[in-house]
């Protein structure tokens, strides 16, 4: 199985859709952000080459294995979402997002999210996993608006730019989506 190129998803305010150049510049303004530069381990020292290269090439390098999306919303870029790490044989994957400064607390990260597992569940994968480092409040609470279900702790799961962190783990089943 594979994600298929090219997808676009669209909700009742946002459009997800394939990375593109142009996209390259607010990609890169993101990345300046604190809390980007927080918890993205790819944030510091980013360069509008390096955001180039994501949005043209890295982004849609392995359909086998992952899928990333951009998201839109009033035709202006707000961030990204994406499933990693699809283990097809058993109906796992895990998502994750982030979303810009300047399209924060309007509820697109959870709107985003739930149309990616939606279409993970329609392309036969059973489970969405996702990941927030235990110091990640707002990511946590975007999960459980999302209507997935906080499982546990992980320890020293995720790789984030001061080191390694706890992370919460929340999952989503086919079945489950509000």
């Amino acid at each position: 199985m594979i994600f298929d190129a090219g997808v676009i998803l669209t909700t009742k305010r946002l459009t997800l859709r394939p990375f593109e150049a142009e996209d390259a510049g607010e990609l890169l303004e993101a990345t300046r952000d604190p809390e980007i530069l927080r918890w993205m381990p790819w944030a510091p020292g980013h360069t509008l080459v390096q955001a180039r290269d994501w949005c043209t090439i890295h982004a849609h390098a392995n359909p086998e294995d992952q899928l990333n999306l951009a998201i839109e919303a009033a035709d202006r870029f707000c961030g990204a979402v994406g499933l990693n790490r699809a283990a097809w044989a058993s109906g796992r994957v895990e998502i994750g997002y982030w979303i810009a400064p300047w399209a924060r607390r309007q509820g697109y990260a959870a709107e985003a999210t739930g149309a990616v597992a939606a279409y993970a569940f329609a392309k036969g994968l059973y489970r969405v996993e996702l990941l927030a480092a235990t110091g990640n409040v707002a990511s946590q609470r975007v999960a459980e608006r999302a209507g997935f279900t906080r499982e546990g702790v992980l320890r020293q799961v995720l790789v984030i730019p001061g080191g390694r962190s706890d992370a919460v783990i929340f999952s989503l089943l086919r079945g489950e989506e509000p």
